[in-house]
């Protein structure tokens, strides 16, 4: 009956579906035309926007059809079901469904006994009219989808939700269809991405400014994967300045970390949108192009040094600032010392572990070449002594590789090492852990700077006043941590202080990708009515790398990580920290082989024995007064809540105490070091993460009477139903994030790299028990790392055991992997795509689709099951 009325309709003002662009040639015209007829263009205008509406409507419905009918196909595949069945039979119990629900009779008797005899549920029978609607229409259902968002846009021009829903919908077909083919054909780039791409464009210039991101991101992702075919490029350069170039400020990372691609004419685009974006908004590109720029991609170095040359012509103090701004902060997040112990650490493991003396080589000529040409009062120090060693065991390697590959002198690089050991010993001796640093000895260039032209990091905002550097404190302070980041302070023209977080030995380039996750994520809940009344957001921060394993990250002031709370109350109160472990080792002494039973007895043993309300008895004390306390134990929960949903939808893990903050004023939590994403800790060999989210007896305790059942539950339901109803947004980012080649080195299939991660320990372990020598030396380089750490020492330890090869600074391994492919054929990106998609779909536990409480109840149950606890890495502090 509705498609009567369609055609009737659609007959009336000269519109053909299956030729819509007929009537959009004519409609201006005929528009203008019938002005004069007052009454009459009314009810054409009334006519076109009704029947607009009715297309858009039909294609979403026709898409659900298409979803139920695919998702229930998948259930029974993975069922091992059968789905020949004949569509006479489909169509027999469709008839009988419908006959039920009309109260009718069946063929089987009885009302009642019809109903018993149809697979049962409404939801059956839904389903069953799905499949049956979906095969009325022969296999068309695509084409059938795609004419009526057409006909939406066609009708109303200016309809963002028309638009977006057109491109997303040959966009999707065009990833479909590689999938099952493995390759693009020019028919289909010229059929659906050519569209897509112009469907984006127009979206993105209709949309607001809190909706263009995931179009944006879509628009990328269809113009780099195709960018070969020259109708899409042609596609790109036509809509390239349709849009302002605001639009492309909060997708710069993606951008860049497609600037070396083959295709000459992309390349040429994309340096062109750089300079662009550089010439209206230099201060939001800056840090990052120099990240770039100092890249080992030489292709990439160079194509960004390009853009570089030319936006030094438009600002050429600018560029030097920054230049030396980002040189000596790098400088200071690694001192010589530092360098070359760490240096030495990795060098011997692929000597002695692996008898590689090339790698091993690959990691020490760039330090010796450092050596040689010091700048700073404290490089001149460390070469006057330490430079004769260090140039004795060059010499050595030198005199060694000079020699044809069948008669090189073993002995040589045995000399050399042994060179190595003493300038490793005596860094040790002479050099103990710093815990302040002077910019006068490390970085006097950068304490000289006054007023500069640079914007404070991270501080830039195209709608607001800038604040420019003004000088910088002289002094760091050095946390006492494994990775030794500084915490510094930058003066702003405003007159306020800034306060950094600089981190060495870490990529921080897939922290800054989480931040605008989350980014997305507060504008959703902002828009919700529910979540925006409980003001639900995720606490975040600056993020700006310098380098590949070096950045800057916005310090979260009036903030303590759950660690140190936990660690001063008991020692405040002459309790031990390491409590609950005393009790568990005391029930078993022999903890590290027992059992996954034995384990649970054990942990389950710990907690009957111990009071775990510490950090609730801390908020507790910091509260000035009742009042103060409820109000910051509500913002604990809620904000929890939140995280922790966002937090299993991006697969974040290694949430150890340490890397959860808690807001002294306000009680939010706050999470830092994001490194472990698409649930990378899930799949370590070692000591797998099995929680979705961190929800022990510490974080639950402080939520006090109501427990999970209250405000944590009630938060974490509305917030997956936002993330669950906005699914295609967050898909955008995340496909974005994983599909990027920056940030998915982590990801990589081992075969791709060359080395066997995975197995990188065992081949260590296997060298050393059979080579006594070898096991010696391992002992020798020792720092005194916590491999061997046992469970009564764990609060001196933060974070999940990682597998080699897998760590978040990427030392070594990564090093070639920004020059890797990683597109959407990648079996294992598709399978992380995969995965987060059901989670935003609910059929991440089972075949059937779970709704958002069940979905909840279900990870809730996961995160507090002691089996998954009592399982983790010691460092994970599963008892607190």
């Amino acid at each position: 009956m509705l498609e009567t009325f369609a055609s009737d309709y659609a007959s009336r003002i000269g519109f053909d579906l299956h030729n819509p662009d007929t009537f959009a040639e004519h409609i201006d015209a005929r528009v203008l035309a019938n002005l004069s007829g007052h009454a009459e263009a009314a009810d054409d205008a009334r006519t076109i926007h009704l029947l607009a509406r009715f297309y858009f409507k039909q294609a979403e419905w026709l898409t659900t059809v298409e979803q139920s009918v695919l998702l229930s196909q998948e259930a029974q595949a993975k069922a091992g079901l059968s789905t020949g069945e004949s569509s006479y039979a489909r169509r027999l119990v469709r008839r009988e469904s419908i006959g039920v629900r009309r109260g009718r009779g069946s063929v089987s008797g009885s009302g009642q006994a019809s109903r018993d005899g149809i697979r049962g549920s409404d939801d059956g029978r839904s389903k069953q009219d799905a499949q049956y609607l979906y095969e009325l229409k022969g296999g068309r259902i695509d084409k059938a989808i795609l004419e009526a968002y057409h006909a939406a846009t066609v009708l109303d021009r200016k309809w963002y939700k028309a638009w977006h829903q057109l491109a997303l919908r040959h966009f999707l077909e065009t990833q479909r269809y590689q999938i099952e083919h493995g390759h693009i054909t020019e028919s289909m780039a010229k059929n659906h991405v050519v569209p897509a791409v112009h469907g984006f464009f127009r979206a993105i210039q209709l949309s607001k400014s809190d909706t263009t991101l995931q179009d944006t991101l879509r628009l990328l992702t269809a113009w780099f994967d195709y960018c070969e075919f020259e109708s899409v490029s042609q596609a790109v350069r036509d809509g390239y300045n349709s849009v302002s170039i605001r639009t492309w400020l909060q997708v710069i990372p993606q951008i860049l970390a497609r600037v070396h691609i083959k295709a000459e004419s992309t390349r040429r685009l994309v340096q062109q949108l750089l300079v662009e974006v550089g010439k209206s908004h230099p201060h939001a590109i800056m840090f990052s192009l120099y990240v770039a720029a100092r890249s080992e991609h030489a292709e990439r170095s160079h194509s960004v040094k390009d853009v570089l040359a030319k936006l030094h012509d438009m600002y050429p103090e600018l560029v030097e600032q920054t230049e030396l701004v980002s040189r000596e902060l790098i400088r200071i997040t690694l001192l010589f010392p530092e360098m070359w112990q760490e240096a030495l650490r990795n060098a011997s493991l692929c000597y002695y572990g692996h008898k590689d003396v090339v790698e091993m080589m690959k990691i020490l000529r760039p330090l010796h070449k450092r050596v040689r040409n010091p700048e700073t009062l404290r490089e001149y120090h460390f070469v006057q002594m330490f430079g004769s060693d260090l140039a004795a065991a060059e010499e050595h390697m030198n005199q060694y590789f000079s020699a044809d590959s069948a008669h090189r002198n073993e002995a040589l690089v045995q000399q050399a090492w042994e060179l190595y050991y003493v300038v490793f010993r005596r860094i040790e001796k002479m050099f103990p852990r710093p815990t302040s640093l002077a910019l006068k000895d490390t970085a006097p260039t950068i304490l000289q700077c006054r007023d500069m032209e640079l914007v404070v990091p991270g501080m830039y905002n195209p709608d607001a006043e800038n604040v420019y550097i003004a000088s910088f404190d002289p002094n760091l302070y050095v946390y006492p941590s494994k990775q030794h980041p500084r915490r510094m302070y930058i003066y702003g023209s405003n007159g306020n202080q800034y306060t950094f977080l600089l981190k060495g030995r870490e990529d921080l380039r897939q922290d800054e990708r989480s931040m605008q996750l989350f980014g997305l994520i507060n504008s959703l809940l902002s828009k919700d009515s529910e979540t925006a009344r409980r003001s639900l957001t995720i606490e975040r921060f600056p993020v700006v790398p310098l380098s590949s394993n070096s950045g800057l990250i916005g310090f979260y002031s009036n903030c303590e990580n759950i660690n140190n709370i936990v660690r001063y109350y008991r020692e405040s109160h002459n309790q031990p920290v390491n409590l609950e472990q005393r009790m568990a080792l005391q029930f078993s002494p022999n903890w590290d082989t027992l059992s996954v039973m034995q384990k649970v007895e054990s942990f389950e043993y710990a907690l009957s024995n111990t009071p775990g309300n510490d950090l609730q008895r801390a908020m507790w004390y910091k509260s000035p007064n009742a009042e103060v306390w409820l109000e910051r134990r509500t913002d604990y929960t809620r904000s929890l809540a939140v995280m922790s949903i966002a937090g299993y939808i991006l697969g974040l893990g290694d949430r150890h105490p340490s890397n959860i903050l808690i807001h002294e004023r306000t009680g939010k939590v706050v999470h830092i070091d994001l490194g472990d994403c698409f649930e990378l800790a899930a799949h370590r060999d070692k000591y797998p993460e099995k929680v979705p989210f961190r929800l022990t007896r510490m974080l639950i305790m402080p939520m006090e009477v109501s427990s999970i059942e209250g405000i944590f539950k009630h938060t974490a339901n509305h917030t997956m139903r936002v993330l669950r109803a906005n699914r295609e947004s967050l898909m955008a980012v995340l496909e974005a994030f994983v599909y990027d080649p920056l940030v998915s080195w982590s990801y990589l299939n081992d075969t791709e790299m060359g080395i066997d991660t995975s197995q990188d320990t065992a081949k260590v372990t296997s060298n050393t028990s059979r080579n006594a020598q070898a096991s010696e030396h391992a002992a020798r380089w020792s720092m005194g790392g916590n491999g061997g750490a046992n469970m009564s020492d764990f609060a001196s330890m933060g974070g999940s055991k990682p597998d080699m090869g897998v760590s978040k600074a990427g030392n070594g391994y990564y090093e070639n992997a920004e020059g890797k492919a990683w597109q959407t054929g990648n079996p294992k990106a598709r399978a992380i795509v995969k995965r987060i998609h059901d989670k935003l779909v609910g059929t991440d536990f089972s075949n059937e689709q779970l709704t958002v409480s069940e979905q909840i109840e279900k990870l809730i149950q996961q995160a507090t099951s002691s089996e998954n606890l009592a399982v983790l890495y010691v460092g994970w502090v599963p008892l607190w």
